[in-house]
């Protein structure tokens, strides 16, 4: 009898370490994602700003909506997409000049996709941590929910860095 006590010990000791270790990522992760989220914030304003004076034309929403497009509830779902869209195309040194409309540019499609595998991450992630009847799906949904995360956080980073190098050295 005292056998079977060690082994249900023990392994409440490792259940109990894989607890721990799961929230320690947890709660890294979310200290990763929110300073990720502020900075990439931070840029936007930035090229929000710059993207102004390199073309004066009216973009849809002021460079204030750079930020508070992601935090005020329900225009979050399209107005941070809505300024990258006008940062990319005010920046593009291949836009229309001259014309005092920011008109589409070359390559803003990837603003799109950047944005449907975002929304994707956050609608899945969502979904997945609200499922709690079959592990297996929960499973399946977070793997496709990461997926999406990786394709958006690839994506926003070639935008980022392409509208940087536009404003850097503009044409």
């Amino acid at each position: 009898m005292t056998t079977a006590v060690g082994l249900a010990d023990v392994a409440g000791e490792w259940g109990a370490i894989l607890v721990s270790v799961r929230l320690a990522v947890g709660w890294t992760y979310l200290g990763v994602q929110a300073v990720t989220g502020i900075v990439f914030m931070r840029w936007l304003w930035l090229a929000r700003t710059n993207a102004e004076v390199i073309e004066p034309a009216p973009h849809r929403h002021s460079p204030t909506w750079a930020v508070l497009g992601w935090i005020v509830p329900i225009v979050s779902f399209w107005f941070p997409q809505m300024v990258v869209r006008d940062v990319w195309n005010a920046s593009n040194p291949q836009r229309p000049r001259g014309t005092g409309r920011l008109y589409p540019t070359q390559g803003a499609e990837l603003v799109s996709w950047w944005w449907a595998a975002f929304l994707a991450n956050q609608v899945l992630s969502t979904i997945g941590g609200r499922l709690t009847e079959d592990a297996a799906i929960v499973r399946d949904v977070d793997t496709v929910a990461a997926v999406a995360l990786v394709a958006a956080a690839a994506l926003v980073i070639m935008i980022s860095a392409r509208i940087t190098a536009w404003q850097t050295n503009p044409r």
